[in-house]
């Protein structure tokens, strides 16, 4: 056999695996882990016993193949700030981050994880609007529209 038609056969043996390991790869689940992140049935109340202060619920669903992380919260609220929180021993306490894992949707609401404004101007009132910024830490920042409603006490109850 000549040197040109080895190196032709060569070839031809190489190519099909250039195609098709890729192909095999992907397959295998070797593609990029990407959350995929939305925001369905957010919902803000007023405390019903402190002034400036709120609490605000929704459903985080990642359809991606890929975990993500919710770290922080930012209300379009001047002079707000606003905190990620979880239960803890009974009680709500401050959390660094929210784990959303992939192909599951996480739920915050009373007495479970939430996200609780502080330092609201006084005249904040039910009705109100403003968008609240949640940065993840792979999808980046998502804006979520919200308007605040008044609770009763009994609905909503915290121990801060």
């Amino acid at each position: 056999m000549s040197k040109g038609m080895y190196r032709s056969g060569a070839v031809l043996l190489v190519i099909p695996l250039i195609v098709i390991l890729p192909g095999i790869a992907i397959g295998m689940g070797v593609s990029p882990r990407v959350p995929q992140i939305s925001i369905q049935g957010q919902e803000a109340r007023l405390s019903p016993a402190m002034l400036g202060v709120g609490s605000v619920f929704m459903k985080i669903e990642n359809s991606g193949n890929g975990d993500d992380n919710l770290l922080s919260a930012r209300a379009g609220i001047p002079g707000s700030v606003a905190e990620l929180h979880e239960v803890k021993d009974g009680r709500m306490a401050k959390t660094e981050k929210i784990p959303i894992p992939a192909r599951s949707t996480v739920e915050l609401k009373p007495k479970g994880l939430h996200i609780m404004i502080f330092k609201m101007p006084k005249d904040i009132k039910d009705g109100h609007e403003f968008t609240l910024y949640l940065m993840f830490e792979k999808s980046g920042e998502k804006q979520v529209p919200l308007k605040f409603t008044r609770t009763s006490d009994s609905a909503h109850h915290h121990d801060h």
